[in-house]
């Protein structure tokens, strides 16, 4: 069986060392192998699998005690990694000379799961908006989780991952549950009034703020919350929305001879792609102050375009639109958690512990985005680069390793036994 991590990344190791995490060694320990193994493995993310990837292996039964029964604290963990990603991040954009703007990125997504996995606390089917139609709605099995991520400028951290619930599934868990150890409901909406509510001490003052979601999360509650705060939203909205007492759909169709605006605006790979804007201004239903809405079209004889809005009123439909595209940082964030941190890979059963796994897999995130920005270049232009730099460097690790003790010890099979962890052949 071939092993791939003889010691644990430095630089790994390094970034950890500076959350300062509230832990105890064998605690803090065992969040670094998980990572690294979750980092290095390239079949499906099982602790089984995590383990075999060492060549001194710890203990798998250990990596799922630390899981379900060690008695550390996820939001102190995520507080830790909050407080060091904004840091970090604001001395980093003044470090650059990036202005002062802030968005902070709101997404939630699907991880699908087999069906043999319904036995596990957190796995339910979830309506999936992206792929169903009015006609034909479509459900997948699995976990739905909320992301967070603030950008300045082109840099970008992940501050939060927030396992969701539905009402049901929070009834069927605790139904076998002591009193004490009940779960409460959390809707989408109230998850992300409380990663907004622990973001907003970590911002500086006279910062301009931007909170961004799509259209199912624009609800009256959250709007209101968030220019509460003297921050501004731009989000999607449905068609059946209300500006000024009509629908946007009826709005467009009355805006239909009005002329487009051109709007020209460049992805984080340079790429520039065209849109075609109509807007107006007006006020939403149940929204008590003026926003601008945004009649989208990738082509002028598109039939539906998307709406979009924004409560700051002196910015461009170019600006509007710019910024609104930072969004794509979340999608990026769950592409890569999904196909190559296994956040959906795990198969423990227990809400509390599917948790704590989620947590370790933001912990290695949030250094895979920091190295990124730090020695992104032509040879690592994406997340993928960076992660298979971390592979590598374990390989040449591993490889001196085995040559070295092969120079030692002379013996090819107690070599091999050792990196290999093969089996002692009998005598």
């Amino acid at each position: 069986m071939l092993t791939r991590i003889l010691h644990n990344s430095g630089l790994l190791c390094t970034f950890l060392d500076q959350l300062a995490l509230d832990l105890y060694q064998p605690q803090a320990q065992h969040i670094l192998n998980l990572a690294d193994a979750l980092l290095v493995c390239e079949d499906t993310k099982t602790l089984a699998a995590l383990q075999r990837q060492f060549v001194s292996a710890p203990d798998a039964s250990n990596m799922a005690d630390f899981l379900r029964i060690s008695p550390w604290q996820v939001p102190d963990v995520r507080m830790s990694l909050r407080q060091n990603q904004m840091q970090w991040l604001i001395a980093e954009a003044e470090r650059r000379n990036v202005p002062n703007v802030i968005r902070i990125n709101l997404d939630d997504s699907i991880g699908q799961k087999h069906k043999e996995t319904r036995h596990l606390e957190p796995v339910d089917w979830h309506y999936d908006h992206t792929e169903s139609s009015k006609r034909k709605p479509k459900f997948k099995n699995g976990i739905c989780y909320l992301a967070c991520t603030v950008s300045i400028g082109e840099l970008v951290v992940t501050v939060d991952l927030r396992l969701y619930l539905r009402a049901k599934t929070v009834r069927r868990i605790n139904r076998h549950r002591d009193k004490g150890k009940r779960i409460p409901f959390r809707s989408k909406n109230s998850l992300a009034r409380t990663i907004l509510s622990e973001l907003k001490p970590l911002i500086p003052k006279g910062w301009l703020v931007y909170v961004q979601f799509d259209s199912w999360y624009a609800s009256e509650k959250l709007i209101k919350y968030v220019r509460r705060q003297r921050w501004h939203v731009i989000c999607g909205l449905k068609c059946n929305r209300k500006l000024n007492g009509k629908r946007l759909d009826q709005l467009a169709y009355a805006l239909r001879h009005r002329r487009y605006t051109h709007v020209r605006v460049t992805a984080a790979d340079g790429k520039r792609s065209t849109y075609y804007l109509r807007e107006t201004t007006g006020r939403l239903v149940d929204i008590p102050f003026d926003v601008r809405v945004f009649f989208s079209k990738r082509h002028p004889r598109e039939k539906s375009p998307a709406y979009f809005m924004s409560t700051d009123l002196t910015r461009s439909a170019q600006q509007a639109l710019q910024g609104y595209r930072k969004r794509w940082s979340c999608e990026v964030d769950n592409f890569y958690l999904k196909t190559q941190l296994g956040l959906t890979d795990f198969r423990v059963r227990s809400y509390e512990a599917v948790d704590k796994y989620m947590v370790v897999v933001l912990l290695t995130w949030a250094y895979v985005e920091r190295r990124f920005c730090l020695e992104r270049s032509p040879q690592i232009k994406t997340y993928g680069d960076l992660i298979r730099r971390h592979r590598n460097e374990h390989a040449i690790d591993w490889l001196t390793g085995a040559l070295t003790m092969m120079q030692e010890v002379g013996d090819v099979q107690q070599v091999l036994q050792h990196f290999l962890r093969l089996e002692p052949q009998p005598a």
